[in-house]
């Protein structure tokens, strides 16, 4: 085993000691302080025995890379199962989403019968309001003979979460913890054109003036006049100054990544060399994940060819991979991103800056977390590199007080806490398998283990609410599953809508561009400018099904009632099913690159699983590949994307 002489840290040693005992364990350390040792160890550990073993992720791009890193050890022995990608799906090491091992534990248990180990990377997602169920359900439910090995950020509460997984599993949990950073984070402060070395020496909120601008503050004039100086431009020439660079700076907006990054292109940041190097592997890449997309080519050609670049959800997927393999390539000295960035993927840096150290959630504003704070901060200072990792704070007199800023960089993590919101496919699957005994499964959830006996008998009060939706709408039969139920119980995200549609008989009705814009509509994460609808006939009909959900869920008191549908991008993808060209339909939209890919991609998934879900209808399966197919194409095609290595 290659780990025999690896020179191991302390929390390294015991997390290895629980798996060769068979044991599970979850482990808790700062960023960058080497957990991926330990998920390595894992899966040879497992291949050692014969068994398989399956590493689950949080994002797309932590799979992806996983993905990469594991084929780079372990060659055709790896394969991948995204919503977006299947390859190589029946390999001995697996990487997947959580949502996909999830599905697989009530779809295909069997599947898992050879499987040894399974890595939770990101544990705390547990806490995550959208997708923190899964992970609680995924602990919950998955088979006895599984070993888990979980992995997180510093939590606080990781006796708490070792307790409830002991109470519900009979198998040992160990539980190991390591607070010390290999390479310790220096925290700086910048308020107005000064570094602060220390937080006490920053003088605080001594005025308040609602003129500010919230990004930046103040703005400084040059002297004898002239054009404004940016308020962060000081930062930036004393990072390059006292080379720590490469910087990672933290923005938590799309366009201002992009603005900072078009206004220090013109520092100097590379030699001739590594100018000529930086553009060449630019090219290369661009041509190797086949982008031509003029846009986006040109003008972070430009930025690279400075060693600055930014990168955000709104970029195309591939475009994002490019800055990602120039960013490790050391050519790229400055990036400005959002927090994407810092969810997983190892791209460490010398110094990282925070631009804001609050957020706004659409109502108002508010203080982050400590956890969220550690998780940008803990992107800087690389091991064997670095003897510290640099963190700059940005401090917005108008908007953040002394206290709270000494609260998020010195206090303690949140904890984790529970996000269980049971979606009604796993109610139907539950009561397949152990009919009215489905309560007995909240008992064994996180969110019992922590709650108090009102918020329980709440929970099991919502349980009850969903079943009576089931039942009134025919999915259940004195607790049994109708054929409807079995439908929507292969289905979690859109199982009601699409089981309506099919069960209405308004699939039946429908080309495979209809059902592409209907499945967009069901599932549209962003919203683009408004476009004429043509689709009255369809969206009437569709729309008054969804309505017909929504009235039941209404009468039995449901408080987050199924979404409405959203048919503002139906002209899109019928151009992008007709064969248009990606910057033809990104004209149309109003949307950034990736959000389009994204939104058709989300698209595309969903029609592959009610295509899954709807078994013996082969009339239906045919016209959902024509869509699926349709739409899989160009920037879309993620597995095309993937085998770029």
């Amino acid at each position: 085993m290659r780990f025999k002489n690896l020179e191991l840290d302390r929390f390294q040693e015991e997390a290895f000691r629980h798996i060769d005992a068979e044991h599970s364990v979850i482990v808790s350390a700062p960023t960058g302080a080497g957990k991926t040792v330990i998920a390595e160890y894992a899966v040879e550990h497992s291949l050692e025995k014969g068994k398989g073993v399956i590493y689950t992720a949080p994002v797309k791009a932590l799979s992806s890379q996983k993905y990469r890193d594991f084929s780079a050890d372990y060659g055709d022995k790896v394969g991948i199962l995204t919503g977006d990608v299947s390859i190589n799906a029946t390999a001995p090491v697996l990487v997947m989403t959580t949502e996909i091992f999830r599905n697989t534990i009530f779809d295909n248990p069997e599947r898992l019968n050879g499987v040894d180990h399974v890595i939770f990377d990101e544990i705390h997602y547990l806490d995550d309001v959208e997708r923190g169920t899964v992970w609680e359900e995924s602990i919950i439910f998955a088979p006895e003979h599984l070993r888990f090995v979980c992995l997180s950020a510093t939590i606080p509460n990781l006796d708490e979460i070792a307790g409830w997984m002991r109470n519900i599993r009979s198998e040992e949990i160990g539980a190991v913890e390591e607070l010390k950073r290999p390479v310790p984070l220096r925290p700086l402060f910048y308020c107005d054109g000064n570094v602060y070395q220390e937080l006490r020496q920053w003088p605080g909120n001594r005025r308040k003036n609602p003129r500010f601008a919230r990004r930046g503050g103040p703005r400084r004039r040059k002297k004898g006049g002239g054009r404004h100086e940016r308020p962060e431009a000081r930062l930036v020439r004393y990072i390059r100054e006292r080379n720590h660079l490469p910087c990672l700076f933290f923005a938590f907006n799309r366009n201002r990544c992009e603005e900072l990054a078009n206004a220090y292109k013109g520092m100097r940041l590379l030699s001739n060399d590594e100018r000529g190097r930086v553009l060449d592997l630019y090219d290369t890449l661009v041509e190797r994940y086949g982008i031509t997309t003029v846009s986006v080519l040109g003008p972070m050609r430009s930025l690279v060819s400075h060693g600055v670049a930014y990168h955000h959800a709104g970029l195309l997927p591939s475009m994002k991979e490019v800055v990602e393999r120039l960013f490790t390539s050391g050519l790229l000295k400055l990036i400005f991103t959002t927090t994407t960035f810092a969810l997983g993927v190892n791209m460490p840096a010398k110094s990282v800056v925070i631009d804001e150290l609050v957020s706004f959630d659409g109502m108002g504003f508010s203080d982050m977390s400590v956890r969220d704070y550690y998780q940008l901060a803990g992107r800087s200072g690389r091991r064997g590199m670095d003897d510290e990792g640099i963190v700059y704070s940005r401090l917005d007199t108008s908007y953040i007080k002394k206290h709270a800023v000494e609260r998020i960089v010195a206090g303690n993590p949140e904890p984790v806490s529970s996000q269980l919101n049971t979606c009604y496919a796993t109610l139907l699957n539950l009561l397949h398998l152990a009919g009215r005994q489905l309560y007995d499964a909240y008992d064994r959830s996180f969110h019992y283990y922590l709650a108090d006996e009102s918020e329980r008998r709440g929970a099991r009060d919502l349980i009850d609410r969903k079943l009576m939706v089931l039942e009134e709408m025919g999915y259940i039969e004195r607790d049994a599953l109708t054929d409807k139920g079995s439908f929507a119980a292969r289905l979690y995200g859109y199982e009601l809508q699409a089981a309506e549609f099919l069960f209405s008989g308004f699939l039946d009705e429908l080309d495979a561009g209809d059902l592409a814009v209907l499945a967009m509509a069901a599932s549209l994460e962003d919203k683009g400018k408004p476009q004429p609808v043509e689709e009255k006939r369809l969206v009437k009909r569709a729309s008054g099904i969804v309505s017909g959900i929504r009235r039941v869920e209404k009468k039995a008191g449901i408080p987050e009632l199924t979404p409405i549908l959203n048919f503002s991008l139906s002209g899109m993808i019928r151009a992008w099913i007709e064969g248009h060209d990606f910057e033809d339909i990104e004209h149309m939209t109003g949307l950034d690159e990736g959000e389009i890919v994204r939104n058709l991609r989300r698209t595309m998934q969903l029609l592959r699983e009610i295509r899954s879900a709807a078994r013996g209808r082969s009339e239906l399966a045919k016209r959902l590949t024509v869509g699926i197919e349709a739409i899989n194409r160009d920037v879309v095609d993620a597995e095309k994307q993937l085998q770029v290595m």
